[in-house]
């Protein structure tokens, strides 16, 4: 039988067990235990782990969102909205008009030029092109854009 391989990383933590299947399911199960007892694997779906509920257990709001990531800039506001978009609303990557609509529209965050924040957050490596859509070219978070947008997430100490 083929071994297989796997790659764990959440967060700063990152693992890569390879050997057989039995072999490999025991060992990522150990390290779960010993290094990530805080971890909670989802259910794989993403609106239920992805946004804390709000009062009620209703999902949080993409404005309430952004408010409890305090947002300080346009490029900010365009990464929650990515990631919200892409976690919460199950959606794999959106159009530059997608997030300007989204923002006006859900979140009540008009953005002055969305292609222009969109362009400058390619650069830094935190969006990335990811095909067409209708015609128009998509966008989707980086994994270094994920990570950014949980870090705003955290809460302050």
């Amino acid at each position: 039988m083929a071994d297989v391989t796997v790659k764990l990383t959440v967060g700063s933590f990152s693992t890569e067990v390879t050997g057989p299947t039995e072999y490999v399911d025991k060992k990522v199960e150990e390290l779960v235990t010993r290094f990530l007892t805080s971890w909670k694997p989802t259910t794989g779906d993403p609106a239920a782990s992805a946004v804390p509920l709000a009062a009620g257990g209703k999902r949080t709001s993409a404005g309430e969102f952004i408010k409890q990531a305090k947002a300080k800039s346009q490029s900010d506001v365009a990464l929650l909205l990515g990631y919200y978009i892409e976690k919460i609303n199950g959606i794999r990557n959106f159009t530059s008009t997608e997030l300007s609509t989204f923002g006006k529209d859900e979140a009540k965050r008009p953005f002055s030029n969305v292609s222009d924040v969109i362009a400058k957050l390619t650069a830094r490596g935190l969006m990335m092109s990811s095909g067409d859509k209708e015609g128009h070219r998509s966008y989707s978070l980086t994994a270094s854009g994920e990570e950014y947008v949980e870090a705003m997430m955290e809460p302050k100490k």
